[in-house]
Parts: structure tokens; C-alpha cells; sequence
């Protein structure tokens, strides 16, 4: 997982958040920090995030990787981990 790659994550989520000043935390918590605890992860959030990450990346999010992104208490290292695993790497 590249610094570079979590930094690019990190404004996805804030510019495909349907209200970005909510979103704008996660700018600066760790990691590994659950990212429920920092921002509203909610499905609207993933589903920008989503398509964010399809446009940026140029990766399809299928089932498998949406199941990924939000399983569990998803953070920026398992959601950088999730794109680099489907080709996504900076």
C-alpha cells in the first residue's frame, strides 16, 4: 500500500461525499482507524466512492469488491488494499 495511493483515497472520499465538510476528517485519521468513527460511512458515501474509484482508477467494482469496501469496519488501509488487489496502484 503506497502513501500515495491512501492519499488519493482520502480525497476521493471527501470529493464523491455528498456533503464533502462532513467527509473532511478523514483527511487526517491514521490508517487504520475505522472509518465509521471518522465520517458517516454511509451508502451513499460508498456508492460515490465507488464510482469514484471506477472513473480514477479505471478498475469495475463488482459485488466482491464492494462487499470489500464496505465489510466489516472498512478503513483507508483495507479500501487502498481492495485497489491495489484489482490492478488500482498510483
Amino acid at each position: 500500500m503506497s502513501d500515495a495511493l491512501v492519499t488519493e483515497i482520502r480525497q476521493l472520499l471527501v470529493d464523491s461525499a455528498p456533503d464533502p465538510d462532513q467527509a473532511r476528517p478523514v483527511m487526517d485519521c491514521a490508517t487504520d482507524e475505522p472509518l465509521d468513527g471518522v465520517i458517516p460511512f454511509s451508502s451513499l458515501i460508498i456508492l460515490g466512492f465507488v464510482i469514484a474509484v471506477e472513473d480514477r482508477f479505471a478498475i469495475e467494482v463488482d459485488r466482491a469488491t464492494l462487499a470489500q469496501f464496505a465489510n466489516g469496519q472498512p478503513t483507508l488501509r483495507s479500501l487502498a488494499a481492495a485497489i491495489a488487489d484489482r490492478g488500482g496502484i498510483l
